[in-house]
């Protein structure tokens, strides 16, 4: 090889990176590192190690461009991204009412009848006065009855807040989410006042709003229906939360967020046209190729679709995608896949360098890569000659093996940001060829004929067809559902080192297997070695003697986690959430996982009321639950109907509590139970909440009163019990209907802490509270997740996500 040769790729099938590509990707570390420095570093110097060690000698790469580019992405995303407001408005901190003026930015129809508009140049009128607020907003509205567009202006009242997520490490960051995005605030629609909307601007969306209101019109009535809408035009606002809730468990609601699948079901039916077109003019194959062909026909229907779907950022990102691919396959280029990946991808990062925290482009350049990587090395398998039911068979082994090295690929990426696993081959072999190779394409022709009066009945029966088959799957899917034949599990989620790890590894034995190249036990020691070290690391935390409590920041609602030493983890309480937002899939969940396994000891729910249960079906539905404990009640409502179907399929049996018991944890730890007594009598949930106090080896550390109010805290006060502990958990989130001065002094803790939710409607906790328990408070909506720690000594420590 010469010296040219070997500075293009390190040896073949395993294709090399170009010296740029190896730049482009520390440029984007150097991005990454503007929010994670320390694992971005980390991150430079094993890529700097994997490149001088895979490529020739000749060729290596200095060190000091990589730094380089890396201190210029650092500095790009620094400069590009939007910076947060000082101050909240004083009446946005009062949760006042305002109306507001502004001009629609983006549309997105969500599902169950929403919408979310996002508005830009923002004016409040506050009293006589109009103040801007910098920045954009977010405004969910329900069961709207006018279908907005992009440039429209618009007066209406709004209650604003500030874009804030959750304060737990190594979660979702929803602030950070929207703040790349320039979204600062978030609006709900107050009062029945309807919006007023000035006029409409001419232009391409209303081209677009005709397309899919002609969809909308013909579509039936059916889930189907729906699911054609949301797949043709990427309105999703008539699904339902049945229909989400069975693709979510089944691993399938990818396919419903318009992406880079679906812009390659789209380039697949460019590739039907060219088969269709040389099958009509063979000639035609003479003078243009068929797979030149098939670009040529797919790329119109490509930016056609990316642009009906808008506003989605990532049918964008895949068609550029795909413009690239094309360009270099009408060119006669090799290395069309990963050469194109890395060219699209320096468009989209140029342009918008914010979009590497994206999670779609961040799954689609992992999902490109690794088919790049990997399905060469398989490639002879499926290039099967002769009869064409051979060439069939070899052309889906090879889908199949790209839809395969694609989920193992994603396999890291997925654990980190959802921690589940859904290894439903089969129900992909079955729903996506069918969704992508017969819906979609009846789909969008029943749209295009829907456009001609005289062939408007064609497109309506196209259409029909169209939600006909997807009816048929989503019952397929209800079917397996109820005959628990999908399996989705909760896993551990690996923390970065594995991850980088994990990809080293794989790179090694990719190009060891595929290319012949003896092993580099350097590259394959330092894989070795992120994989195993995060494990070490939460070997020596389990192995110290420590009590922890951990009271998750899971917004106005409640979820404590105690640990024990060996890794022993109890949960109290779940936290709320809604009919689309449940609490525990989305933050405890994520903790409880982040490098340990889906594993509790035992689970207390203590009391029935949807923001300290909601969460709790689904951890007891994934987690391996030792035993469950209740007050005797259970939740009515959704959730109730949740935890009944829980806990009959898992066959758990809950143990109620009463005053009097203890609960023997691990390591002289136990629960000892304070209320409900067997003669308390009240109308009221929150009365009957259990009241626990942890103790170990005879120190008592904290007491978790739940939701308790006055008439229960009057019957613990009468039962003489003994209530001291170093931490009190505000009852009922430090609310005045359990104001009890008597109750603070008898547990005289040395602080407390309270899970409120930032800017929450009852304005807890009352400021009478927090001056009567007469020690530090610190509060889930000020610092987020708050930690109680007591080492060998029995000395309390606190820690806050936000100091």
């Amino acid at each position: 090889m010469s010296v040219e040769e070997a500075c293009w790729t390190y040896s073949k099938p395993v294709s090399g990176l170009l010296p740029w590509q190896s730049y482009f990707l520390a440029f984007v570390i150097g991005l990454f590192a503007f929010r994670y420095p320390v694992s971005a570093l980390v991150i430079l110097s094993v890529l700097y190690v994997a490149d001088t060690t895979l490529r020739e000698r000749a060729c290596r790469l200095p060190l000091l461009v990589f730094l380089c580019c890396a201190a210029f992405g650092f500095g790009y995303a620094a400069q590009q991204t939007p910076e947060l407001p000082e101050h909240v408005p004083a009446w946005m901190e009062n949760r006042q009412p305002v109306v507001v003026d502004g001009i629609v930015d983006r549309v997105e129809p969500r599902d169950r009848g929403r919408l979310r508009i996002v508005l830009r140049n923002v004016q409040c009128s506050v009293g006589d006065q109009m103040q801007s607020i910098s920045g954009k907003v977010v405004w969910s509205w329900r069961h709207p009855k006018y279908d907005p567009e992009p440039g429209q202006t618009v007066r209406a009242l709004l209650r604003i807040v500030p874009a804030r997520g959750f304060g737990n490490p190594g979660g979702w960051d929803y602030e950070w989410y929207w703040q790349r995005q320039g979204v600062f605030w978030r609006a709900w629609t107050a009062g029945r006042e309807q919006p007023q909307w000035g006029e409409r601007p001419s232009g391409l969306w209303t081209i677009k709003s005709r397309l899919r209101e002609s969809v909308a019109r013909s579509i039936p009535s059916t889930q189907g229906g729906a699911m054609v809408l949301a797949l043709v035009t990427g309105d999703r606002s008539r699904l339902d939360s049945e229909t989400m809730e069975a693709t979510r468990a089944a691993g399938l609601a990818h396919t419903l967020a318009l992406s880079g699948l679906h812009v390659g079901f789209v380039a697949t039916m460019g590739l039907g046209l060219a088969y269709l077109a040389g099958w009509i003019w063979p000639s035609l194959l003479l003078i243009l190729p068929r797979p030149k062909l098939s670009v040529l026909l797919a790329a119109p229907l490509v930016l056609g679709y990316a642009w009906l779907g808008q506003p989605s950022a990532s049918l964008i990102r895949a068609a550029t995608m795909y413009g690239f691919w094309g360009i270099l396959l009408l060119q006669g280029r090799g290395r069309v896949l990963m050469d194109g990946l890395f060219f699209a991808l320096l468009v989209i990062i140029l342009v918008s360098p914010l979009s590497v925290f994206d999670l779609s482009l961040q799954m689609s350049a992992v999902a490109v890569a690794g088919i790049g990587l990997m399905f060469p090395c398989f490639r002879s398998l499926f290039s099967a000659g002769g009869r064409w039911w051979s060439r069939s068979l070899g052309w889906i082994g090879g889908v199949l093996a790209i839809c395969l090295i694609a989920n193992v690929s994603l396999l890291p990426l997925v654990s980190w940001y959802f921690g589940t696993l859904s290894p439903n081959v089969l129900l992909n072999l079955i729903w996506l060829p069918t969704f992508g190779f017969v819906v979609m394409p009846l789909g969008l022709l029943g749209m295009l004929f829907n456009l001609m009066p005289w062939t408007d009945v064609l497109g309506g029966a196209f259409i029909d067809w169209s939600s006909w088959v997807m009816d048929w799957l989503l019952a397929l899917l209800h079917l397996v559902d109820r005959l628990d034949l999908i399996p989705v599990f909760t896993v551990l989620r690996p923390m970065w080192p594995e991850i980088v790890g994990c990809g080293l590894l794989l790179i090694v034995a990719l190009v060891v297997w595929g290319n012949g190249r003896r092993i580099p036990f350097g590259l394959a020691g330092i894989g070795f070695v992120l994989l195993v070290l995060p494990h070490v690391g939460v070997m020596v935390s389990d192995a110290r003697d420590e009590t922890r409590l951990t009271l998750l920041d899971v917004g106005l609602g409640q979820a404590v986690v105690v640990t024990l030493p060996g890794g022993h983890r109890w949960l109290v309480d779940g936290g709320g959430g809604s009919i689309t937002f449940d609490m525990g899939e989305a933050v405890v969940a994520p903790f409880l996982t982040l490098g340990r396994p889906p594993r509790l000891d035992g689970v207390f729910m203590t009391h029935p009321d949807s923001d300290h249960s909601h969460g709790l079906p689904f951890i007891l539905s994934r987690f391996d639950v030792g035993s469950f404990y209740t007050n005797g009640m259970m939740p009515g409502g959704l959730t109730g109907k949740r935890m009944c179907k829980v806990l009959e399929r898992r066959g758990i049996e809950p143990v109620p509590l009463r005053a009097g018991n203890t609960v023997t944890l691990a390591y002289g730890a136990e629960f000892e139970l304070l209320h409900p007594g067997e003669g308390f009598v009240s109308s009221k949930n929150n009365e009957h909440s259990l009241v626990m106090r942890l103790v170990r080896k005879g120190h008592p550390f904290v007491l978790l009163p739940g939701d308790v109010e006055k008439d229960g805290i009057a019957s613990i006060l009468e039962s003489g019990r003994e209530l001291k502990a170093d931490v009190l958990v505000l009852p009922h989130h430090g609310s005045r209907t359990s104001h009890v001065p008597d109750f603070y002094r008898a547990v005289s803790p040395k602080a407390a802490l309270c899970s409120d939710g930032y800017l929450n409607r009852y304005g807890f906790p009352s400021m009478e509270v927090v001056q009567d328990v007469g020690v530090p408070v610190f509060t889930t909506s000020r610092h987020g997740q708050v930690i109680a720690l007591w080492s060998l000594d029995e000395v309390l420590s606190i820690r806050a996500f936000r100091p």
